[in-house]
């Protein structure tokens, strides 16, 4: 077993991360616009201040690296490719997404509605940002 390549996860992260940035944009910004506006409202927040927004993005940003780091470190037990980013997708999206929004959830932080919808998209934009990630990344 080869050691992570921590520039190549950091690299591969980033972009990862601005694919799921692009995505959270498009869901929370355009889909849920509305939504997302009342659960803000729901606990008396205003729109989110730019500053709210660049912290926010950085965190996505985070997401990305973290997924990638999750595929270089189960790299090799499944091998380099497709199915292990699918497998390292798969994985982040059960703790990015499922548990996180469900946690939001239960604690009446966010709706069902919202909830559901986050999770659902989450199917389509963990995948699509671990292909494109794990095809930069390479072993030292």
């Amino acid at each position: 077993m080869g050691r992570i390549n921590g520039s190549r996860v950091l690299l591969g992260g980033l972009v990862a991360g601005l694919v799921i940035v692009v995505g959270e944009y498009i869901l929370n910004g355009i889909i849920l616009f509305s939504e997302f506006a009342s659960q803000r409202e729901k606990f008396g927040l205003g729109d989110p201040s730019a500053g709210e927004l660049a912290v926010g993005a950085m965190i996505t940003v985070l997401y990305g690296v973290i997924l990638i780091w999750i595929y270089a470190a189960i790299r090799p037990r499944f091998g380099p490719g497709p199915r292990t980013a699918l497998i390292a997708a798969a994985t982040f999206w059960a703790i990015a997404y499922v548990l996180f929004l469900a946690s939001l959830w239960a604690n009446s932080l966010v709706s069902m509605k919202f909830a559901v919808i986050s999770i659902l998209w989450g199917i389509l934009e963990a995948p699509i940002a671990a292909l494109i990630g794990a095809r930069i990344y390479r072993e030292e």
